[in-house]
């Protein structure tokens, strides 16, 4: 089964506690086999004897099976609740990581919380699946082998009806599986959009009280709902037609005892107590039955998470190289052209190794699939050097792709453009750039996002840091490759943020939303980190804009001071930061 198959790595994880949980599961199969037999022989006891302490005997074998039964419902529960949450979250993760591996440009044309909530979900509802069948499967197999056996042995018109009925269920199966699988399909995806839709009340609030626009965006969410109410009656009615026909042949099936059993009684062929016997072990293959009847609808449930999940893992992640870089001198675009409405660039301009080729970015997958039509460039041939011990001015127009080189040279768009990007004479194709990134490039944006965490955490992103007065000691792991170490109370002093750090501290948790700090304070957060980072690539997206002209000047100061071992890259308008840099490319 394809599901298993996908899901055997989270499985095989917890392999000792699924065995454990099996034969637990086992033992309540065995305690509700043996229940009939001792019931059925009470009822006969009765009738035939006049000894009172049957009915004492019968309340303690039957309360001591009851008893164990709760206590091994109870164990099952909790290594049940244990597994799932685990295997959910392992197969959940796994799909972020390949997620967080994809196009850029191809991630910024989806809705975070339509993916959030459907790689979310269909994770947790294929580990349930798996987990609930394993379980159940064994179990109801028993079920019906077991007390198959025992009619067989003693009534065969019984077991010939009980096959029959069994025979009818796997018919009506086939007959609407596909139905089933195409209705939960449509719930599940309008459901994903809806849940999107309302979040787009909650995203937007500002943009929505500024503009007023409460009544619109709210039609948006209404217009949503209105398809996600369809699919779900859809669902609904698909769920209950089958449900309904499965409790009907089991309505008919539970008839057809009674008069089978009924006339057997009459005719002194069978006791009360072994007609309760046979019905017990006929409604027991009954329910097993219904079980696999009911794991239809499940299992064409199951399949639409399936196969929602791996239309996210066909897309390919981007394929980065293997060579490690130790340091960086030079950094150069050659002839360049990008636009963001046509990926993956198949026409690799450097040459790399075949097996990193085959591993260019595609979209395979129908539910993502976006149309890729070619517009205007928003780079079209552009060209230029950056080199160590200089700082640069990127200038031009809003909107003339300064943002975009910066992304194209920090290697975000890896195989989405057309020319040579190369450190040092190696085509950025053949680097390990997220290691290159993480060790030895620095970049501040305009508009920062900062992560709903301590001032400290968002300076280096780690956990582990301690905090001495405004000291903080560096994590050696991730530490650039230039040895020259840096003060942070130098860096605080540069940017003037002294005030702010001692009124609020290190410690001083941003919200998720950054609203409880100013749009200069992020910045400034924003470029201390880079300072702090003191890496050999420092990049800067408009680092002024936010910034007094005293904290500019020391600011850019310290860069000059700093940049003999760096390439220092500023995009600006500011026409003080340009006459202080080396060079000013024009875009």
């Amino acid at each position: 089964m394809k599901i298993f198959f996908f899901c055997k790595p989270y499985l095989l994880s917890q392999k000792y506690t699924i065995v454990a949980y099996i034969a637990l599961t086992l033992l309540s199969s065995a305690i509700g086999i043996i229940s009939p037999y001792v019931i059925g022989n009470f009822l006969d006891d009765l009738v035939i004897s006049a000894d009172k302490s049957v009915i004492f005997r019968f309340c303690i074998i039957f309360g001591g099976l009851s008893i164990l039964k709760i206590l091994k419902d109870y164990i099952t529960s909790i290594m049940y609740t244990k597994m799932q949450v685990q295997m959910g979250y392992d197969l959940n993760i796994r799909v972020i990581k390949h997620v967080q591996s994809l196009s850029l440009s191809f991630i910024n044309q989806k809705d975070g919380m339509y993916l959030n909530q459907r790689f979310n979900g269909d994770s947790y509802n294929l580990i349930t699946f798996c987990l609930t069948t394993l379980q159940g499967v064994i179990t109801n197999i028993i079920l019906i082998v077991v007390p198959f056996v025992i009619l067989l042995a003693n009534n065969w018109l019984i077991t010939v009806l009980m096959i029959g009925f069994i025979l009818v269920y796997i018919t009506l199966y086939l007959a609407l599986r596909e139905w089933l699988y195409k209705a939960g399909l449509v719930f599940k995806e309008s459901q994903a959009k809806f849940i999107s839709k309302l979040y787009e009340q909650l995203k937007h609030i500002k943009l929505i009280k500024i503009n007023s626009i409460q009544s619109e965006l709210n039609k948006r969410a209404e217009d949503s709902f209105t398809d996600f109410k369809a699919t779900a009656i859809h669902s609904q009615k698909a769920n209950f037609v089958y449900s309904s026909l499965e409790g009907m042949i089991a309505s008919i099936a539970q008839i057809t005892l009674f008069v089978i059993g009924g006339l057997q009684i009459f005719n002194g062929n069978f006791t009360v107590g072994m007609f309760t016997i046979f019905n017990s072990y006929f409604s027991m293959m009954l329910n097993a039955s219904r079980y696999f009847f009911g794991l239809g609808a499940t299992y064409q449930n199951a399949m639409g998470s399936y196969n929602r999940i791996k239309d996210i893992l066909k897309c390919r992640g981007e394929s980065y190289g293997e060579k490690i870089v130790e340091s960086i001198d030079r950094i150069e675009l050659l002839d360049i052209s990008f636009n963001y409405n046509t990926f993956p660039n198949n026409n690799y301009a450097c040459e790399a190794s075949s097996s990193n080729q085959e591993q260019e970015t595609i979209v395979e997958d129908r539910a993502f699939d976006t149309a890729q039509v070619r517009v205007e460039n928003v780079i079209d041939s552009f060209s230029a050097k950056f080199s160590k011990g200089n700082m640069y001015a990127l200038s031009g127009p809003n909107g003339a792709g300064k943002s975009t080189i910066i992304s194209l040279i920090m290697g975000l768009y890896i195989h989405e453009y057309d020319g040579e990007i190369k450190y040092d004479d190696v085509c950025i194709r053949e680097i390990d750039m997220v290691t290159t990134r993480k060790r030895l490039i620095g970049f501040a944006e305009q508009e920062p996002l900062l992560i709903n965490d301590s001032i400290r955490y968002n300076l280096d992103y780690n956990d582990n840091a301690s905090i001495n007065g405004i000291d903080l000691l560096k994590n050696t792991d991730n530490m650039c490759a230039n040895s020259r170490t840096v003060s942070l109370d130098e860096c605080i002093k540069i940017l003037n943020m002294e005030s702010f750090i001692n009124q609020n501290s290190f410690s001083f948790i941003i919200n998720e939303k950054n609203t409880n700090i100013s749009g200069g304070e992020k910045q400034k957060i924003s470029i201390l980190k880079v300072l702090y980072k003191n890496p050999e690539v420092m990049i800067f997206d408009e680092p002024t804009s936010a910034l007094d002209m005293n904290t500019t000047r020391k600011f850019i100061n310290y860069l000059q001071k700093i940049k003999s071992d760096k390439i220092i890259i500023i995009v600006t308008h500011d026409e003080y930061v340009k006459g202080c840099c080396d060079e000013i490319v024009q875009i």
